[in-house]
């Protein structure tokens, strides 16, 4: 086991939990960052355009003075297109903790490199994951979210709410009354250094702050789910080619990462 007694139920109760091991190395963390300018520059074309995404001033033309590097929101599904991502998502120092919590049939939904570019990175607001991907059933999947560069409150580091997944989907007509309720835990900032992590649950409640500071902060969310899933697919074209990255409809699987393989199942 990874995790103790405690840190599992600190996930359970929590729906979050911050990792005290380190799991990426400096000479990886070089490489991944070293990757993300490589897509994001034009210097490597293997991932398709329609998933790097600009910040939203600069997708409108509004803003056009920043390098290239600090105008990306995100990029995503970069595990499926490029194997140096690929062999993150398959580390043992990650995929253990995900056993831990999820069982040994493992597969990753998808992954995304959070930008959050210095001086422009905007702030992302509270939400859950799960209900963005309601095509996928049960919503239990757990995301570990890896800092590659230091992530602090002043730079857009993550920050959750405390159990708000014990209390499943909240359908965005009710978030803010939701988000009122005093029986929710006061929001807590979680503070990363590069190299390690953190983990979540998808019906966890969480948010980042804006990045105006002069420093980076990636982040690499990689989404996580049993191998058992249902995939209820997607009659949206768009939707679906970014979903099941560009494959001919009928012909995707989603990214068996440990265990087996099921029938029907994602």
């Amino acid at each position: 086991m990874a995790l103790t007694h405690e840190q599992k139920k600190f996930f359970e109760e929590n729906g979050y939990l911050k990792y005290d091991r380190r799991v990426l190395t400096e000479e990886e963390l070089s490489s991944l960052r070293r990757r993300s300018e490589e897509v994001v520059t034009g210097r490597l074309t293997h991932v398709p355009p329609r998933f790097i995404q600009l910040e939203a001033k600069f997708r409108s033309g509004e803003e056009q003075t920043a390098e290239g590097l600090d105008r990306v929101r995100k990029i995503t599904h970069l595990c499926y297109f490029d194997e140096v991502f690929e062999r993150v998502a398959r580390k043992s120092e990650v995929v253990d903790v995900i056993e831990d919590l999820l069982g040994p049939d493992i597969k990753l939904y998808a992954d995304q490199l959070m930008m959050k570019p210095r001086f422009h990175g905007t702030v992302t607001d509270w939400h859950q994951d799960a209900p963005a991907w309601p095509f996928l059933i049960p919503q239990d999947h757990v995301s570990c979210w890896i800092a590659l560069d230091d992530a602090k409150v002043e730079n857009g580091c993550m920050i959750v709410i405390p159990g708000s997944h014990r209390w499943g989907p909240v359908a965005t007509e009710f978030k803010k009354r939701f988000l009122s309720d005093p029986d929710l835990c006061q929001p807590v900032p979680v503070e990363i250094q590069a190299g390690y992590c953190m983990f979540h649950h998808a019906l966890n409640f969480h948010r980042t702050g804006a990045n105006p500071t002069p420093n980076r902060r990636r982040g690499l969310a990689l989404h996580y789910m049993r191998s058992q899933t249902k995939y209820l697919g997607l009659e949206n074209e768009e939707a679906r080619l970014l979903t099941e990255c560009e494959k001919p409809r009928g012909t995707f699987r989603f990214m068996l990462i440990r265990g087996r393989e099921f029938t029907g199942r994602v």
